[in-house]
């Protein structure tokens, strides 16, 4: 008599825990949790109010989402790569335009290549004050912060209207998305260079700069040029402000740097380095200026608006943390 044999129920131990598969599709996509806040936001407005107003919502939402953006390049470098002097670019590039170049009559497409420069040229100084004396970038950038917001003060102490300019009218182009092209150039732009030799160094030498070094990679090179990239985008950036004031303004110096920063880390940027792009970034600063709307349109007390930001990059940064600790753990 033979009796038939029960294949044995494989270990649970070998089984991935519901956070190990959590994690690893966290770690291949940063930017879903992003994406599914953003689209339930987006829902949630479009349900609140009736009257949406998309071209108007992309305008107003475009400097943010620049400065989120330029926040990028250097937080991806590693090395704590935190530049707190977006914003106050944006608005010195700004001031540098409106009050410099439309008077000298450079105010036209020409002035594009010039406030990038500027822009630029900004973001290379950052990267070399911090890489080449080895300063925390955050004591560096809250410097360059003090100083342009200074600067901007020094260039005009009140507004200054840009007039019959194509910035002010940048906005009724493109069937009134013209802002949309200002964000859509620095997120084609990285996802073509995320798949070059520099962009797999760049995220070589924010996750592991020393494997990096040891494999021939320039370090200090690849994170004073992120933090160049990032300047660069910052200048698009102001001409999105311009477009949606018509004003300089240098009051307006300090008024995106935390919601950048809480953005890039909402959008699943590791603040330690080597994960992220623009893409999550992107969706982290939509998903805070839907929140922004929606409370405004509720008629939220503000206060709540900083216990958001403060409580979405307090569990960002934890979240972040986890997740690059587990991968190293199972490297």
């Amino acid at each position: 008599m033979s009796t038939a044999t029960v294949p044995a129920a494989p270990p649970t131990q070998n089984r991935p825990s519901g956070w190990a598969r959590a994690r690893v599709i966290l770690r291949k996509y940063y930017f879903v949790f992003a994406l599914i806040l953003f689209a339930a936001l987006l829902i949630t407005n479009l349900l609140v109010q009736r009257d949406f107003g998309w071209a108007e919502q992309v305008a107003v939402f475009a400097p943010l989402a620049l400065a989120a953006m330029a926040s990028t390049p250097a937080i991806v470098a590693g090395r704590g790569g935190i530049d707190l002097s977006i914003s106050p670019l944006m608005t010195f590039c700004s001031m540098i335009f409106a009050t410099w170049l439309i008077p000298a009559g450079l105010g036209g497409w020409m002035s594009v290549p010039l406030i990038m420069l500027v822009g630029t040229a900004v973001g290379l100084i950052n990267g070399m004050l911090t890489v080449l004396l080895r300063i925390p970038a955050v004591v560096v950038t809250l410097a360059t912060y003090f100083v342009l917001a200074g600067l901007s003060l020094r260039i005009a102490p009140s507004t200054v209207a840009i007039g019959d300019n194509w910035v002010g009218e940048l906005d009724d182009s493109l069937w009134g998305f013209g802002s949309l092209v200002l964000i859509l150039v620095p997120l084609i732009g990285w996802a073509i260079m995320s798949r070059t030799l520099y962009g797999r160094q760049l995220f070589a030498v924010g996750g592991n700069d020393a494997t990096a070094l040891s494999s021939g990679v320039s370090v200090k090179l690849i994170r004073i040029s992120a933090f160049g990239i990032g300047g660069l985008i910052a200048s698009l950036g102001s001409f999105a402000l311009l477009a949606v004031v018509h004003v300089a303004d240098p009051g307006q110096a300090t008024a995106y740097t935390l919601l950048a920063i809480a953005s890039v880390a909402l959008g699943g940027t590791s603040l330690l380095g080597g994960r992220g792009g623009l893409l999550g970034s992107l969706l982290g600063a939509g998903s805070i200026f839907l929140v922004q709307s929606l409370l405004t349109v509720l008629r939220v007390p503000a206060q709540w608006l900083g216990l958001f930001y403060g409580g979405v990059l307090l569990v960002a940064v934890v979240v972040g943390a986890l997740i690059s600790r587990s991968g190293k753990a199972n490297a």
